[in-house]
């Protein structure tokens, strides 16, 4: 079967949720998901399957020409396989009408900061202490408009 990649719907929070603490130190909370689902307008929360098994999933937020990507993770048990380029490609080519894209990423991922780094995405400021433990995030900057 073929990989999918789709909008997440509310059977998929909690597996999605239970991935995300399984991923960060710092999850977001199955509240915080079931609100991005329902919120249709602004919010384009997404999953990356195969076989119908959640493998990848990300939260995004369109609005004023500004794409901002709140979240993005992979199985890790599936992580460098290429799925965390797939859905962040399908993201950008979905809103491709953004003049420009952000997201915020630890400092000490760099596994995601390459990733980020071969999509165009260049580092733009640092916010110091902006993790729960105190992890400072580096905010990258893509100028997304041809």
């Amino acid at each position: 079967m073929t990989l999918k990649i789709r909008r997440m719907r509310e059977d998929d929070v909690e597996t999605v949720a239970h991935l995300e603490r399984e991923i960060f130190p710092d999850p977001w909370s199955a509240d915080s998901f079931y609100h991005e689902v329902a919120n249709t307008k602004l919010s384009y929360p997404c999953v990356l399957t195969k076989d119908s098994i959640i493998l990848a999933y990300a939260v995004v937020w369109f609005y004023a020409g500004e794409l901002h990507i709140g979240n993005l993770a992979v199985r890790p048990s599936r992580q460098k396989q290429g799925l965390g380029g797939r859905l962040l490609q399908h993201i950008l080519d979905r809103f491709s009408q953004a003049e420009v894209a952000y997201l915020e990423v630890r400092k000490s991922n760099k596994p995601a900061i390459r990733l980020y780094e071969k999509f165009g995405f260049i580092p733009l400021t640092v916010r110091k202490g902006y993790y729960s433990n105190g992890e400072d995030a580096i905010v990258m900057f893509k100028k997304c408009t041809k």
